[in-house]
């Protein structure tokens, strides 16, 4: 049976034997600032002193509470987060990174310091020092927005520092120099689309990255079903992740997003010979000797062959596909809304019940569909 020192009431007893015999303890269960309950005990002289501290933790805790959060570490509290708060919000790959880095980079450094004591002064010096040693900017950039990340939880919701406190880890970094990404127009699109030196899969791959806009890890999941060709669209309801582990999973979209992109007819025209007569469940592009999608490594060979077939830049990635099929709608189609724009390339949230029970072509959908033929026949 659980003590009233468990149950939210505390208890004060007199101590009948040892060293404090005589003296009256107070014992209280207090949740800690990892969220974890902790048992405190004070020891009085008489029982009226231990009596009025009990009514004091009974009435307003924070004075001890303040005294458990003040010494509370930036590494239990790391820890804590990443046991308790970022495995509901983020991926397990985006979650397992921040934990290499911060384990790597950070532990030693700042494992061991309170909350409340970390001074910006040294935190300029610790990402001077990880230039010093050779750390790449954009692993300093990362690890920063980590660390940042990690203490304003602290401050809110939390409430593990005082509100008025500031971020020691928000210090101004240089920026390294971002590349330059690759777009093209829709006469370099055409002529790569129409080279006589790519096959059918992979002149229906190039299409889908620069027609549809769908993410790599959307690509590498597409199966035959998804191709909705009565409807003019692909169903994007799935999605390849790496695991904590680095393994390969089919799961959700970015976000958990499910949506639908629409499917002009000129990606219609190079994807149908690909679907014929397969199988639902089979993916359009699968490993070489079972149904099951490509590994990421494999996709990006595939890429490189592509690129050179179809004569594309050499520093282009299928990721500057994306942002041309975005560049294009936003550019040279004003009469496209920038709503549907942003359902298309999954952007903005459209539910399963929305997906479920709404028309599957809608007319700004319709306007987008021609928008994408008419600009590439032009």
């Amino acid at each position: 049976m659980a003590s009233r020192a468990d149950n939210g009431e505390g208890s004060c007893r007199k101590i009948t034997s040892g060293k404090l015999e005589g003296k009256w303890r107070v014992q209280y269960i207090l949740e800690d600032a990892r969220g974890a309950k902790k048992r405190l005990s004070r020891v009085f002289s008489t029982q009226r002193e231990g009596k009025d501290f009990l009514r004091e933790i009974r009435r307003d805790g924070s004075r001890l509470r303040h005294e458990l959060i003040s010494n509370l570490t930036f590494g239990e509290w790391f820890n804590w987060l990443c046991d308790n708060d970022w495995p509901e919000s983020i991926d397990p790959k985006t979650l397992r990174d921040r934990k290499a880095r911060y384990k790597k980079y950070a532990e030693e450094r700042w494992g061991k310091v309170k909350l409340t004591q970390i001074d910006p002064v040294d935190v300029k010096r610790y990402y001077s020092q990880l230039r010093d040693q050779g750390v790449g900017q954009h692993t300093i950039i990362a690890l920063k927005a980590t660390l940042v990340r990690a203490f304003n939880q602290a401050i809110s919701p939390y409430l593990r520092v005082p509100h008025f406190w500031r971020n020691p880890f928000t210090l101004d970094l240089p920026t390294p120099e971002r590349r330059v990404a690759v777009a093209l127009t829709p006469e370099q699109a055409k002529k790569a689309l129409s080279s006589n030196k790519l096959d059918d899969k992979r002149r229906a791959m190039l299409g889908v990255f620069l027609l549809a806009g769908l993410r790599l890890g959307e690509q590498m999941a597409l199966t035959v079903g998804q191709i909705q060709i009565e409807h003019g669209q692909i169903l994007v309801d799935r999605a390849v992740k790496l695991d904590e582990n680095s393994a390969q999973i089919v799961g959700l979209p970015k976000g958990g997003k499910i949506r639908t992109a629409v499917m002009c007819n000129t990606l219609q025209a190079l994807l149908e010979p690909l679907i014929e007569g397969r199988d639902p469940e089979e993916y359009l592009w699968s490993a070489a000797t079972e149904n099951k999608p490509r590994m990421k490594a494999l996709t990006y060979a595939t890429w490189r062959r592509i690129k050179k077939e179809a004569a594309l830049p050499d520093d282009m990635s299928p990721h500057d596909c994306r942002l041309t099929h975005i560049n294009w709608i936003e550019k040279l189609c004003p009469q496209v809304s920038a709503t549907t724009l942003k359902e298309h390339v999954g952007h903005s949230a459209s539910g399963v019940t929305e997906i479920n029970y709404t028309r599957p072509i809608t007319p700004s959908q319709e306007i987008l569909r021609k928008s994408l033929d008419a600009i590439l026949i032009s």
